[in-house]
């Protein structure tokens, strides 16, 4: 989701960036091609290390993205006069901010330049907590989305049936397929799990009794399999391009994967219950074009009500298309007010 406001940032050629990370994951697998960019891994959030790398960058403005926020960084940065923003940030009343004895962490939250929300719930929140730093922007993913959507790494496959996409798939997504692969004959799944280690690629094919094939093994020249499993990392967006429908991992335990990769490329999005703390997901169930599903009879029923009739489909694929666009611009309201704090 930083990477619009990255790309803003470096169409001033003299732009420096640091950027940091706190997990091996996140540091190993970003990389920006820009001899100005440079990564890190961020000290634990105490005073002296606080000081020692603000010191260290001398930095213009310090950006956070969504809820990882270091107190003693941003108060920090609040002695020292340099800006502080938090972008594509929710906020709810359960959070540990808003608790009785986190006062002075709601102090340094206040402390901060500008606090960009992704929805109105979150703004109207902390202006109902007395914060007169807060702006609602949008979400930077769905300009992210949209960026990302003319591009394309791989080639085209042969697809000679409907096509159902499991992305960024847990188990329970996978059982719920398993149950009704061989009753829906018309249909072709592919399914990319959030796991590709060996064990779990065999657990997955062991699943399936009909024609299976991992995607390595599968010859272009021929229609795929009914069930093509992906063991391959970084293909996901494209693999959007030949679905009809998205079932997207996570939704049944509360860590719902990226939704609007699917969406952006035309796709009815499917997902598990709980998506309270997902607000693109309840934006677009509320707009009719995402789906909840509970069981392999919601999964079923879904499925077939939305294949048996073509022209809800298409009109469905059309919109959730129309709604990500509608939906974009959340850079370009940050980067206005970032130019006024630097």
């Amino acid at each position: 989701m930083a990477m619009p406001l990255i790309e803003q940032i470096f169409k001033n050629p003299n732009n420096q960036l640091v950027m940091s990370f706190f997990s091996p994951s996140g540091y190993e697998n970003f990389n920006y091609n820009n001899k100005f960019f440079f990564k890190c891994y961020l000290p634990l959030d105490f005073k002296r290390n606080s000081k020692q790398i603000i010191d260290f960058i001398n930095p213009k403005i310090l950006i956070f993205v969504k809820y990882d926020l270091w107190l003693n960084l941003i108060n920090e940065c609040h002695k020292k006069e340099i800006s502080s923003i938090i972008i594509s940030s929710k906020f709810r009343e359960q959070q540990w901010y808003f608790k009785f004895k986190a006062k002075k962490a709601i102090k340094i939250l206040k402390s901060i330049s500008r606090i960009f929300t992704i929805d109105k719930d979150s703004e109207n929140l902390l202006k109902s907590k007395g914060f007169k730093n807060v702006l609602y922007s949008g979400d930077t993913r769905y300009d992210q989305v949209l960026q990302e959507s003319n591009l394309f790494k791989i080639q085209d496959l042969k697809i000679d049936h409907n096509c159902i996409i499991l992305g960024s798939s847990w188990k329970k997504e996978e059982e719920l397929v398993a149950e009704i692969v061989d009753e829906m004959e018309d249909v072709k799944w592919i399914i990319a799990p959030h796991e590709i280690d060996e064990k779990k690629l065999k657990t997955l094919q062991s699943k399936f009794n009909i024609s299976c094939s991992l995607f390595s093994e599968i010859d272009y020249n021929k229609p795929i399999p009914r069930v093509l499993i992906i063991d391959q990392i970084g293909l996901l967006a494209d693999l959007y391009s030949f679905s009809e429908i998205a079932f997207i991992g996570g939704g049944f335990s509360g860590q719902l994967h990226n939704i609007l990769e699917a969406g952006a490329k035309g796709n009815v999005i499917l997902f598990g219950p709980k998506i309270e703390k997902y607000p693109e997901a309840k934006f677009l169930y509320e707009e009719n074009v995402g789906y909840k599903i509970n069981d392999s009879l919601d999964l079923k029923t879904v499925i077939n009500e939305l294949l048996n009739n073509k022209n809800t489909l298409r009109a469905k694929q059309k919109k959730v298309i129309e709604i990500i666009n509608n939906q974009k611009g959340a850079t370009k309201i940050i980067w206005n007010e970032i130019k006024k704090l630097i």
